[in-house]
């Protein structure tokens, strides 16, 4: 199966810089690993095809590519750091308001409630 996304899809939502030769070089591979995440936590999903299935996939890498060493916090007078919770449990997450965008709309048509007006 394809990934959700491709090196050019995280490229161009990186802000501020280019990939990086390395960053480049690994890519495809948390690309394959996030893609199988995401199949894994929401197994329907190659039949739906969600728009955000791109974005999510790409949002997923990029908070590895950009925090390779997993820091939270870090202070520098008597140096310390505190590396992210998430990064301990294997880097690559879906989160929970990532997973929601990834399901189908609950519900029906929309609507409005005017005060005073009747039908």
């Amino acid at each position: 199966m394809a990934d959700f996304a491709t090196v050019d899809d995280l490229a161009g939502r990186l802000i501020g810089r280019d990939l990086t030769d390395d960053e480049r070089a690994k890519a495809p591979a948390l690309l394959a690993d996030a893609s199988a995440i995401m199949r894994e936590q929401v197994p329907d999903i190659d039949t739906r095809q969600p728009a955000t299935a791109v974005g999510v996939c790409c949002a997923m890498v990029l908070r590895v590519v950009l925090n390779p060493e997993g820091k939270r916090q870090q202070s520098i007078d008597d140096y310390s750091y505190t590396t992210d919770s998430a990064r301990s449990s294997g880097e690559l997450y879906l989160s929970d308001q990532e997973r929601a965008q990834l399901q189908p709309a609950v519900g029906g048509r929309a609507f409005s409630i005017v005060p005073g007006c009747s039908p």
